[in-house]
């Protein structure tokens, strides 16, 4: 939050049981329309392949979030 409050375009991917707290987050550092990314859980325990993928799947939100905001 640190990083967008300054005017650098961030995103925080994070898997779906933690998007809530990242919503938090934002909403305390005043940053109430950040949008995080949510990735399918677990991380942890997935071979590099399977994490791979998942960013994959990201790419595209990604590259929205960072240049047009949605």
């Amino acid at each position: 939050m640190a990083l967008e409050n300054r005017g650098i375009p961030t995103i925080v991917i994070c898997t779906e049981p933690f998007l809530n707290s990242a919503y938090r987050h934002a909403s305390v550092f005043g940053r109430k329309g950040f949008q995080p990314l949510g990735i399918p859980h677990p991380l942890g325990g997935i071979t590099p392949e399977a994490v791979s993928q998942r960013a994959a799947e990201l790419h595209q939100q990604i590259i929205n979030a960072l240049t047009t905001g949605e």
